[in-house]
């Protein structure tokens, strides 16, 4: 079966596919736009770009919304990841780029330079509606960014044939797999738990061709001990050992921590950031051979992955003792790793598996007995762990009306354990199961009005489907789970998937849908794509809003005319704001105004 999948180590360079009339224009334009900058005689020119964007940007275009400058600039609160972003363009072949970055340094002290993670931004293959759809089109092949890597090298591409390749690092030496067959070919499955597939831990260099572009993707976090102020670090350009340049890179440190998100209709109420996955130690361990440890730090991996990008209530595998695929072993085990992992612990959302058919479905009355003793068993480990029945198992998937019916008695005895129920839902559930569906996660768009009516009888609202995950732009990413959903009067975002089932590493064997990925694969930690970025970005906005909220909450409650006015002010601005078409990046930098302004206002009362 390995084999199948080996192909020759690509031996042609990227200069190679920067050859011709089109390579030599872009760099006659390079010289024309470098001219009066600081790259006007320098081997390359530099960009910088904004990286929350819906520009796709591939090798061979210039940067429109960029400019030619060696500055750049990051607002942060205390804690928070935040990116920043620049391409660079040689005039010339240019081989062993690296870049080495400096502490940032300022009035208020040092930070030490690995607060700044920097990787390549890396354009590959996927389906034809790459960027734009979840919706596949595998006949179709579009060069899209997406991978966010240390070592560029670990993908390579042929542009000609359209195909990609993954570095496999076997004990034998490295190997290059093609990972962009058609399901026609019958090539085979790609197992990602035994393939040994990794990043590096370092930035490595890489060569780059005359003309063509290479995003460098920072992400800057200033730690949460660090104290108010500007920052600087230099990001200097090396080539074949001789420096090219340097980026500046200015960092202000906000005088804050970022708050737990809260909804926009309740501020004591929590916006609650989920996912679906597929995140599991029982799942690893048989793909693996049975390595239970090595399943361990996979998970742990990737659940600290996605504390990381502020998805701390994802759904998390169950003990599902009936089918004798997870053990009670593994469900422990699965337990331990949320909580080393730093995810919130309460509530917890699946964890406890409910889905059977006889109970759920046919209502046979030999099957509840059953049912409830494992409900029991799970529930007992739960509060044996965390203390708390505080959970919210899964219903069955997308229910007809009468599945909605038929699952009431399994639902009520789930409530007379202590716990929630959580379901796939539509505005027709809530005539059926309004008393009893404790967390609708709407398939598709929901809007307030619908909110409004779950709210008023306690029920809490999500979704997903809107769009699916797969479109890699970050910027869209950012809008569909972020500020349009807080101010529908959501109680958070679930959305499908953080990486589906399957070979995710190949887009072109599968039908109708994309690989719904956020963060690809390895036997270690996970790679992260721009559109994951994008989701950790939707989060913090609400968390800006947030902090804002709060602020001017306690200005108004000071009775104090002035600091009532500017709390005031800032919630009616974002009452106002068009959260669909609104700037993101300038409506962030207007909350941390109004956050600062009613900040200094408190501050002068407690002096």
């Amino acid at each position: 079966m390995r084999e199948q999948f080996m192909c020759a180590l690509l031996g042609v360079l990227s200069f190679a596919t920067a050859s011709g009339a089109g390579a030599a224009d872009r760099v006659a334009q390079l010289r024309h736009d470098a001219r009066g900058t600081p790259w006007a005689d320098r081997p390359v020119v530099c960009y910088a770009v904004p990286p929350m964007s819906s520009v796709k940007r591939l090798p061979d275009v210039i940067p429109t919304d960029g400019a030619v400058t060696d500055q750049l600039a990051v607002v942060a609160a205390k804690g928070e990841f935040e990116p920043a972003s620049f391409v660079v363009f040689p005039l010339s072949n240019l081989r062993e780029v690296r870049l080495v970055i400096s502490d940032l340094r300022g009035d208020a002290g040092r930070i030490p330079s690995r607060a700044i993670d920097a990787k390549v931004v890396k354009c590959w293959y996927q389906a034809g509606t790459a960027w734009h759809s979840y919706f596949g089109d595998p006949t179709q092949r579009e060069l899209v960014p997406e991978l966010l890597l240390k070592d560029a090298g670990l993908v390579k591409v042929d542009r000609t044939t359209r195909d990609n390749y993954l570095r496999v690092d076997y004990p034998a030496g490295s190997e290059y797999v093609w990972v962009s067959y058609s399901s026609r070919t019958n090539v085979g499955g790609f197992n990602d738990s035994r393939e040994p597939v990794a990043d590096s831990p370092e930035l490595m260099p890489v060569d780059i061709a005359a003309g063509e572009g290479l995003q460098y993707w920072l992400t800057v976090r200033p730690p949460v001990s660090a104290r108010p102020g500007v920052y600087r670090s230099s990001i200097t350009l090396f080539a074949g050992g001789r420096n090219v340049g340097s980026m500046k890179l200015a960092l202000r440190v906000l005088p804050f921590e970022l708050p737990e998100p809260r909804t926009y209709y309740d501020i004591d109420k929590i916006f609650y950031s989920s996912m679906y996955n597929q995140i599991s130690i029982a799942k690893y361990a048989r793909a693996n051979g049975g390595d239970i440890e090595a399943a361990k730090r996979r998970v742990l991996a990737e659940y600290r992955n996605m504390v990381d990008h502020n998805c701390v209530y994802p759904l998390i595998s169950a003990w599902n003792r009936k089918y004798k695929k997870v053990t009670r072993e593994h469900f422990v085990a699965q337990l331990e790793m949320v909580k080393q992992s730093g995810l919130k612990t309460k509530p917890l959302f699946g964890a406890v598996n409910i889905i059977d058919h006889g109970v759920m479905i046919a209502n046979k009355e030999s099957a509840f007995a059953p049912f409830e003793k494992r409900v029991d068993e799970q529930l007992a480990v739960i509060e044996e762990m965390f203390g708390h029945h505080d959970v919210y198992p899964v219903a069955w998937d997308e229910p007809a009306v009468k599945w909605i019916i038929s699952q009431r008695r399994g639902w009520k005895y789930i409530h007379q354990k202590g716990a929630h129920i959580m379901s796939t839902s539509k505005d027709h559930h809530l005539i059926h199961a309004g008393f009893s569906e404790d967390f609708s996660n709407y398939g598709g768009w929901v809007g307030a009005e619908s909110a409004r009516k779950w709210h008023a009888v306690g029920g809490k609202v999500a979704t997903y489907a809107s769009p699916h995950t797969g479109p890699e732009n970050p910027d869209y990413m950012r809008r569909a789970h972020g500020m349009a959903l807080y101010k529908a009067d959501l109680d958070g975002t679930c959305n499908y998937h953080y990486r589906g089932g399957g070979n995710v590493w190949n887009e072109f064997d599968r039908g109708t849908f994309r690989g719904f990925v956020m963060a690809y694969p390895t036997l270690e930690a996970p790679i992260d794509t721009l559109a994951w970025e994008g989701f950790r970005e939707a989060i913090d906005d609400i968390r800006y809003a947030t902090k804002m909220r709060q602020l001017a909450y306690a200005a108004i409650d000071t009775g104090d005319i002035d600091k009532r006015y500017a709390g005031k002010i800032a919630l009616q601005w974002l009452a106002l704001l068009d959260e669909e078409t609104v700037d993101l990046n300038a409506m962030r930098l207007e909350m941390v105004n109004h956050i600062l302004r009613i900040q200094a206002a408190l501050d002068g009362e407690t002096k």
